[in-house]
């Protein structure tokens, strides 16, 4: 039984992290998409995928995370 709580304890921690990296990741892709860092220069209008998967619209990840979690879009 002493083995339960750190069992539970261990997956609800490594639930956070996974969700902390995925909305990490959401936010740094809508910021990116929000400020046009990703327009392709070939076709206008259009989005340049590699970009959009490599790049780092802010300085640093807890910038993303602490506006992911402060605003609510829809």
């Amino acid at each position: 039984m002493k083995s339960l709580p750190w069992t539970l304890l261990a997956c609800a921690l490594g639930l956070i992290i996974w969700l902390s990296l995925a909305l990490h990741n959401t936010e740094n892709k809508r910021h990116a998409l929000m400020s046009g860092l990703c327009a392709d220069p070939v076709l206008k209008g259009e989005i340049d995928a590699r970009c959009l998967a490599s790049v780092h619209s802010r300085a640093h990840w807890w910038q993303h995370l602490q506006h992911g979690l402060t605003h609510l879009h829809r």
